[in-house]
């Protein structure tokens, strides 16, 4: 396999883990914690808040999860030509601006609430 190859199946499984972690989130599981979730005083202070804040936040970070790992696919499946340093730092970026949407969004949600 090649470097980009290697690459593509680590951003991938990244996306995997993203989507993981977020459907709890969505399917309402996750009871108020210290540990996983939107923790902020709003949020632990009442349950309702608590499962609305992190439910469509949780969405989000689903679709960057799906974003990161079509992303890594397609890498994987067209970029084998590419060089490795390209392939990483475009992933990377992809990545990082899906994470960064989906939390901005969940910040504008929880000071909505």
């Amino acid at each position: 396999m090649t470097e980009v190859a290697n690459y593509s199946i680590l951003f991938a499984v990244t996306g995997l883990i993203l989507i993981g972690i977020s459907i709890p989130l969505i399917m309402r599981k996750v009871p108020p914690n210290s540990f996983y979730g939107c923790r902020t005083r709003k949020t632990l202070s009442d349950p309702k808040i608590w499962y609305e804040a992190n439910h469509l936040p949780g969405k989000d970070f689903c679709i960057a999860g799906l974003v990161v790992l079509l992303s890594s696919l397609a890498m994987f499946a067209l970029g084998q030509n590419v060089d490795s340093d390209y392939a990483v730092g475009t992933l990377l970026i992809i990545l990082l601006l899906s994470v960064a949407a989906a939390a901005g969004h969940g910040l504008i949600i929880i000071k909505r609430m």
